[in-house]
C-alpha cells in the first residue's frame, strides 16, 4: 500500500515539473521576436548563387526542398512548420571552397523593419579547406508583419 502512494505521489510530481517548463519555454519565444531558432544547416544545398529568403507558405518551401534534394538519395525531410505562427529565413551561400559555419542574427528591430545580418560561428572542429560547398542556413522566427531585410 505504501509502495502505491509513493509511485502516485512521484508521478503525480513528475507530471507538474514538465507542464510548467514547456509553458515557460512557449511563453518566452513568443514575446522575444529576436530569437531565432536554427532548423536546418547543411553544406551541399545544390544552390550555386548566394541567396536569401523569407518562407511563409508551404508551396515555397515544398519548391526550396525540391531544388535541395535534386540529387539526394534519399532527400533531406522537410522540416513541419505552422505558417500561421512561424515563418522561415533561409540563407544560401552560393558555391564556396572549404567549410564555414555561419549564423543569423538580428541585428535591429524597429517598429516596421527587422534587419538580419550573418555572423561566422568559430568551430572547435578542423574542417576540410579544400572541399566545394554550397552551405544552407534555415531558422525560424515567430510571424511578423514588419520587412525583413538582410545585410
Amino acid at each position: 500500500m505504501r509502495l502505491m502512494l509513493i509511485i502516485s505521489s512521484l508521478l503525480c510530481f513528475a507530471c507538474v515539473g514538465q507542464k510548467g517548463v514547456s509553458q515557460d519555454y512557449e511563453d518566452s519565444s513568443e514575446k522575444d521576436s529576436k530569437n531565432l531558432e536554427l532548423v536546418l544547416e547543411d553544406n551541399y544545398s545544390g544552390i550555386e548563387r548566394p541567396e536569401y529568403q523569407v518562407i511563409r507558405d508551404q508551396k515555397t518551401l515544398n519548391n526550396l526542398f525540391i531544388q535541395i534534394n535534386k540529387t539526394r538519395k534519399p532527400g533531406i525531410p522537410i522540416p513541419e512548420v505552422s505558417f500561421k505562427e512561424e515563418v522561415l529565413l533561409v540563407y544560401c551561400a552560393g558555391t564556396s571552397s572549404g567549410v564555414s559555419r555561419m549564423e543569423m542574427v538580428v541585428a535591429e528591430e524597429s517598429q516596421d523593419n527587422i534587419t538580419i545580418v550573418l555572423k561566422e560561428r568559430t568551430s572547435s572542429q578542423k574542417e576540410l579547406l579544400n572541399a566545394t560547398t554550397t552551405p544552407i542556413y534555415i531558422y525560424r522566427m515567430p510571424v511578423t508583419q514588419k520587412a525583413i531585410s538582410f545585410q
